[in-house]
């Protein structure tokens, strides 16, 4: 699409709003039976879907919400496939703008850190809104452009498949195709848009869907007999009056909304989960049931409790365990996945809860959420834990081709234009250039090192990682435990004013050029992020 076309279809939107479809309400409340999320399975080894984008009415809480989803389903239904498999998904953009502050002008000459601040100022504004609005720069044009991500799987990153650099502007479509590796781990992963200035408006708006790969883990049988629930927490950032998403920069502010619009307008934060609030999960006394439980909060860290239930963790980040872990907590940072057993107790309601924690935020630890509630009643039963599950995969037995040290920091204070700017290694993000180039069929160790005050979860695209080190955990913090050196993330915090070391192998089939980045998704949309090339083995 040109950008002609892009400009006319944007005008004919806004003014009559009649090109885009909207999909009727979808029911949610504090209350309600945990709902099961629609499903599409692959069939002779092709999963052939389309994702359509489009804003639909969610009901929550008294409000009526009208939030971006893929297929009218807040959050994006499973997709299931099998290692081995073609994954092919038709994306369309059918998104229209929504949540633009009405007590200001558009936000059309935003300045960034950098550029020169037109906000208040019309006359200087109109010359650069038009160029900017040209090459489709301006805040709206970015929080309509999109694309998708398959956080987890480790394929291409280029070309039609997990290409982040794709943009699909509204009225747009691309048809992406991913060829899944015979030796991709069986977990959960998922997908969400990652088109940079805009991710954290997607996840605010609850864009985000389960990613399932099916495998050996699912054949043990004690697994194979228990019930599985699939479970996304999502951090839904609304107006009050609007009910949308706000459509604007947007800064840390204390509080239990931590964040402001610029404009500010009033506002309110909430945690659906599977898109209801405090949604009730039946289980019987003595049953074991598999969850899998993915942060798709583009912010908020979740430190996960079930009131008077111990926590059998099988997997990280869609890597299985090769036996269960007994814990009595788990530690979920934006992006990261969790899969464990459940088995109940004595009859009764139990809080599923995040605890207050401090992420480093400046308005202080993130309150208390109640997310669900498990209620146990019914029939005693005698369900099983496993003692073992699968052989995970191993790190080769390779030398460290390379040590490489990146250091994350920010600025709140907005000295260097309006709002605020994250950096690694003193850089903000920019898309043409290459930040680091590595070897395909290489082992290397990282070294992140955390200059702020914030936590930052790091991800790497394509490729998993494990933890050899971790420094400057804070002495209070009892949600860190001991790094076991044999699991695998994708998804790994920085302690405020610590660093950790990783070890990834970069492996010999993918390469092509991806990002590495916080996934605390404002932080990412404001800088923290960088390219990665990761050349064929031998090439030079």
């Amino acid at each position: 699409m040109n950008r002609r076309a892009l400009l006319t279809g944007l005008a004919a939107v806004a003014a009559g709003n009649l090109l885009l479809p909207r999909s009727g309400p979808a029911s949610a409340g504090g209350g309600e039976k945990l709902r099961d999320l629609p499903e599409l399975s692959s069939q002779g080894g092709v999963l052939d879907t389309s994702l359509d984008m489009a804003a639909h009415e969610v009901h929550l809480d008294g409000q009526v919400l009208t939030l971006d989803a893929y297929n009218g389903s807040t959050p994006g239904q499973v997709l299931r496939v099998r290692p081995g498999d073609t994954m092919r998904v038709l994306l369309r953009n059918m998104m229209r703008p929504t949540g633009i502050p009405l007590n200001s002008m558009p936000p059309l000459c935003s300045s960034k850190p950098g550029q020169h601040h037109h906000d208040h100022d019309l006359a200087d504004c109109v010359s650069p809104a038009a160029e900017m609005m040209m090459h489709g720069h301006t805040g709206p044009q970015m929080m309509l452009a999109t694309n998708l991500h398959t956080h987890g799987l480790q394929v291409s990153p280029e070309g039609n498949a997990d290409n982040v650099f794709v943009r699909v502007d509204p009225l747009g479509q691309f048809q992406y195709e991913y060829h899944i590796p015979h030796d991709q781990p069986a977990g959960m992963a998922w997908y969400h848009p990652h088109f940079h200035g805009s991710t954290s408006h997607a996840a605010w708006n609850g864009l985000a869907g389960p990613l399932i790969i099916e495998g050996d883990v699912d054949a043990v049988p004690e697994i194979a007999e228990m019930r599985e629930r699939v479970l996304v927490v999502n951090e839904l950032w609304v107006g009050d009056d609007t009910g949308e998403v706000p459509t604007a920069r947007v800064v840390p502010i204390g509080g239990p909304v931590p964040f402001s619009s610029i404009p500010a307008v009033a506002s309110s934060m909430m945690f659906p989960v599977n898109g209801q609030l405090v949604p009730e999960i039946d289980i019987r006394p003595g049953e074991t049931q598999r969850w899998r439980l993915l942060n798709a909060c583009p912010h908020r860290a979740l430190w996960l409790h079930v009131d008077g239930h111990d926590l059998h963790q099988i997997g990280q980040d869609g890597v299985p365990f090769a036996a269960p872990e007994r814990v009595p907590n788990l530690m979920l940072s934006a992006g990261n996945r969790v899969e464990f057993i459940v088995q109940a107790g004595e009859p009764g309601r139990y809080r599923v809860y995040a605890e207050r924690y401090d992420q480093g935020h400046p308005g202080g630890p993130r309150p208390r959420v109640h997310l669900a509630t498990l209620v146990v009643a019914g029939t005693r039963t005698s369900g099983r834990i496993p003692a073992t599950l699968v052989e995970p995969p191993r790190m080769p037995d390779l030398p460290i081709a390379r040590r490489r040290t990146l250091t994350f920091s920010g600025d709140i204070s907005g000295r260097t234009g309006s709002g605020v700017v994250f950096r690694i290694d003193n850089q903000e993000y920019d898309l043409d250039r290459i930040d680091q180039e590595v070897e395909a069929g290489t082992v290397e160790e990282w070294t992140i090192v955390n200059d702020d005050v914030f936590q930052h979860p790091f991800h790497i695209h394509v490729n998993p990682f494990q933890i050899v080190d971790v420094q400057g955990i804070p002495a209070d913090d009892t949600s860190w435990g001991a790094p076991d050196p044999t699991v695998w993330w994708d998804v790994f915090r920085v302690p405020p004013k610590g660093q950790f070391t990783l070890r990834t192998y970069f492996r010999p089939d993918v390469v092509g050029k991806t990002v590495y980045h916080c996934h605390i998704l404002p932080h990412e949309d404001n800088g923290m992020m960088g390219n990665i090339l990761i050349r064929p083995a031998g090439a030079q």
